[in-house]
């Protein structure tokens, strides 16, 4: 046997027990969600696939319509999310609601299929409620988490419970007396005892909203002239589906904020807009993706409060990442900020990742990616040229003296006497072009006094 050779020992399947630490749970919530808001895309994401169910079961007749509430309580410090989807049955219940990271949906289709969503609000609440029925024939079904225990439990240096031994602590179930408030068939998500997340965000009816409104699975403004043609694309495509979301008891549900004529730099409002949508095509096969752009006056970075800048990613209709996902295939990470635009992803070769802030790293995602580069690398071009433009409007304009329209007509006489026969300057040029540009016309006496008090002042430099 050679120095190089060695003994191959023989392998045996692993048979062992698995411990599963109680550090999973924590692992699971707060540091998967570290955004506090995202918690509410992760229901309505899982209130969204209920809905799908519940109208491929043909559950909604009459009045009864597909919706998602919202309800914030600022003084009892509470929060409810609740849809009526298709409920959970009640011989499913308890093993759904307890299953951690075993979601039936994966390979679905379906929005959310790795089975922790719902788990995101242990960390911002002290107690966590599911409630829920399939049927008017069952009772409502009450789940509760006890999150501030949880938190004790899992600071205890000396406690070594398994997650299993954890979630038998921490959960108490059963049925409660029907509420004739409760729909026929509904799941809803109760976060009781809400601590301050920066600026009670959690609770502040504005800003759960404007989140939603662009991250959410909402409708198009009837205003935005594009919404339309837009949603007829992602249609086409099965990509647009959208519900109708409340909150507070909003008589108008929750709508994207996309508009053209928004404030494009502080101070200054969008003029004009065109619309291109394109598709990128997989690799081999197939359409990975469908995109939109919006064009517009490029006049600089788009204002946060405006909610619509960046080129931004959407899976099911819902946000993945943010307005900076996309910065790398920009030229310049700028020109993203003064973008407006969505990419649609279709392939489910294009997977989210666990915290849904980006996207798992694979040839095709790597393809997408390829393929947007020269999109962006277009829109940094019309931002740089409209940049020039504005740049020389205000470098020929600055040249212009302010017309005086008090002429010395005696100082124009003698100019016309020694100049009449002369070829305009470069100047006087400049001046007459961008004179003719003004709106409501030019005077005579504007016009001469332009002339005159531009050559007097060359004269004396």
């Amino acid at each position: 046997m050679t120095a190089t050779q060695k003994v191959q020992n023989p392998r045996t399947q692993f048979s062992g027990s698995i411990v599963v630490g109680k550090d999973v749970l924590e692992l699971l919530s707060s540091a998967m969600y570290v955004d506090p808001l995202t918690i509410y895309r992760e229901f309505i994401q899982n209130a969204a696939d209920s809905i799908d169910e519940a109208i491929g079961a043909g559950l909604y007749s009459g009045d009864d319509k597909p919706r998602i509430d919202i309800n914030l309580d600022l003084v009892a410090r509470t929060a409810r999310i609740r849809d009526n989807g298709t409920g959970i049955p009640r011989n499913w219940v308890l093993r759904r609601l307890t299953s951690i990271g075993a979601s039936k949906k994966r390979g679905t289709g379906a929005r959310g299929f790795r089975g922790v969503g719902r788990i995101s609000g242990l960390a911002y609440c002290q107690e966590l409620i599911f409630r829920t029925r399939a049927t008017s024939d069952e009772p409502v079904y009450e789940m509760h988490w006890d999150c501030r225990l949880l938190k004790e439990l899992l600071r205890d240096p000396v406690s070594d419970l398994d997650l299993q031994s954890l979630l038998h602590m921490i959960i108490e179930a059963g049925d409660t007396v029907p509420d004739a408030d409760f729909p026929t068939h509904f799941f809803e998500v109760e976060l009781r005892q809400i601590p301050r997340h920066r600026n009670d965000i959690l609770l502040n009816e504005d800003v759960v909203s404007h989140y939603l409104s662009q991250v959410g699975p909402v409708p198009f403004s009837s205003r935005f002239r594009f919404g339309k043609q837009i949603q007829q694309l992602l249609e086409e495509f099965n990509a647009g589906k959208t519900y109708e979301i409340f909150v507070n008891g909003a008589k108008k549900p929750i709508i994207r904020p996309f508009q053209v004529d928004f404030e494009g730099k502080k101070g200054s409002n969008n003029a004009k807009a065109e619309l291109e949508s394109f598709q990128i095509s997989g690799i081999g096969d197939g359409t990975d993706a469908i995109g939109w752009v919006l064009h517009h006056d490029y006049l600089g970075a788009i204002p946060d409060a405006v909610g619509i800048k960046g080129l931004r990613a959407r899976v099911g209709n819902i946000q993945i990442g943010d307005s900076v996902t996309f910065n790398s295939v920009f030229p310049e990470t700028r020109f993203n900020s003064w973008a407006i635009g969505e990419i649609h992803v279709l392939s489910p070769r294009i997977v989210p990742n666990g915290r849904r802030d980006d996207f798992e790293h694979s040839k095709h995602y790597a393809n997408l990616l390829n393929s947007l580069a020269p999109k962006a690398k277009a829109i940094a071009k019309r931002c740089r040229e409209q940049s020039a433009t504005r740049t020389r409007a205000k470098t020929v304009n600055t040249d212009i003296p302010a017309p005086n329209v008090n002429l010395d007509w005696s100082r124009a006489r003698a100019f016309l006497a020694k100049h009449a026969k002369k070829k305009l300057s470069q100047k006087h040029r400049n001046i007459l072009k961008n004179l003719l540009r003004r709106n409501g016309g030019v005077t005579y006496a504007e016009l001469y006094s332009c002339i005159v008090q531009a050559h007097a002042k060359s004269s004396r430099t």
